[in-house]
């Protein structure tokens, strides 16, 4: 299955060390709005009134203006504040500071000023269920004031951390209430007549199909295939990773299904035949397939030839794993398992990895004793805030720009149209 072997332990990181200063300015610094295309305010210069519009609002405008960027400046000096108490494991002083931006920004209209106000709610909930306060209802309070206070925003960016809320929120109930609410973002997100949130959409879609495997692989494969359908829709010619990703799990999951899976080798072969790393994992899945019938050293000994510098990057075998320990067939399970740590060992056949820790991973991967393996697919890779010794939250960009591997391509970062984005701090 194509997603980052290291996800469930970077999810932990990601819970316990997620504030950050800079919470969202990756996004947010490309597109002005229309607050900084406002006349600006000199003592030394007579800002031209226009003749349709009173002289006495044109003021008001301007204080108001005024009145925010002073706010914002007092608001970046208490999160920076705040942040060196989360540092100094000074929780109750931090949580003190973030009641207070909560309090300044809770009935403004500002974007701007409400990014203030997310970023403060975030980083309480984030403090609340870590250790050693584990609080996760007050967390859970924390997520459903951002939840409540955009719901009905219009606001691109102001719904992306509604998003965020909600998803973070649901996590802390349960994995049903997760998959509920991925239903219920894409249901209402799909509804939008601009489709700023085609790429999101598709994410939740991906993100639902490994919540949903190994309980119900055919919901999960069901919805793969929605989103491959919403690419061929668009007729985009660059495929996302999230659509490869997509067409090559569900060969796997045909495979464990035991559904027919050559409509996705037909689509691997035709979108993917340019990607090095397509041909190997096919030929894998082909071989483990056929496995459950018919000897395939040959076919072994050939990819091994063919494939000596391929080492599975974005791919773990603990479905197909899990799928082979509750096979009834037993010269099937057994060549299959055999095969499958031949191709495990391939995968962790590098220099770098030549240590005991992965000696043991290895060795482990088959023991019928262990639980079967369940993927979280809610995991990024978190970004290390340059010159800081903590991890920080991720970027509006790396938060939706797959979050399910982290071999990522740059190039593939995700780019909104219409785009109503907060200005920076």
């Amino acid at each position: 299955m194509l997603k980052p072997l290291l996800s469930i332990l970077i999810l932990v990181t990601l819970l316990a060390l997620g504030i950050n200063l800079g919470f969202f300015d990756n996004f947010i610094n490309s597109t002005p709005t229309k607050i900084e295309k406002a006349p600006k305010v000199s003592p030394k210069k007579n800002i031209p009134i226009p003749t349709n519009t009173p002289k006495n609002i044109v003021v008001y405008q301007e204080q108001n203006i005024t009145k925010d960027s002073n706010l914002s400046n007092e608001l970046k000096q208490l999160i920076q504040k705040a942040s060196k108490y989360f540092q100094k494991m000074e929780d109750s002083e931090a949580l003190l500071i973030y009641d207070e931006i909560i309090k300044k920004t809770k009935n403004s209209n500002n974007p701007k000023l409400l990014k203030f106000f997310a970023d403060a709610l975030f980083n309480k909930a984030m403090i609340h269920n870590i250790y050693p306060n584990n609080d996760p209802e007050s967390a859970i309070e924390d997520y459903q004031a951002i939840i409540k206070k955009f719901s009905n925003s219009n606001n691109t960016a102001l719904l992306r951390l509604y998003m965020r809320a909600r998803l973070e929120q649901a996590k802390l109930f349960s994995k049903d209430e997760l998959l509920s609410t991925y239903d219920e973002l894409i249901k209402k997100f799909e509804k939008d007549k601009e489709h700023r949130f085609d790429k999101e959409i598709e994410e939740f879609l991906f993100a639902k199909s490994f919540a949903l495997m190994g309980e119900n692989n055919e919901a999960a494969m069901e919805a793969l295939d929605n989103v491959i359908a919403k690419y061929q829709a668009k007729g985009n010619k660059k495929l996302p990773k999230t659509v490869q990703f997509s067409i090559l799990n569900n060969i796997e999951l045909s495979i464990i299904t035991n559904n027919d899976e050559d409509k996705y080798v037909d689509l691997a072969n035709k979108y993917l035949s340019k990607d090095k790393g397509t041909a190997p994992l096919l030929e894998m899945l082909s071989i483990i397939k056929n496995a459950q019938d018919l000897n395939q050293k040959e076919a072994i000994d050939n990819w091994l030839s063919e494939h000596a510098d391929y080492h599975f990057p974005d791919w773990d075998f603990a479905e197909l794993s899990g799928w082979a320990d509750k096979m009834e067939n037993i010269e099937g399970k057994k060549r299959i398992k055999e095969y499958l740590d031949i191709f495990l060992k391939q995968k962790y056949n590098r220099p770098e990895l030549e240590n005991p820790e992965t000696n043991e991973q290895i060795n482990n991967t088959f023991n019928e004793d262990s639980p079967i393996y369940e993927v979280d697919p809610y995991i990024n890779d978190i970004p290390q805030d340059e010159g800081s010794n903590y991890p920080s939250y991720p970027s509006e960009e790396q938060l939706y720009d797959n979050p399910y591997s982290y071999n990522q391509d740059k190039n593939d970062g995700v780019t909104y149209t219409n785009e109503e984005a907060i200005p920076p701090y």
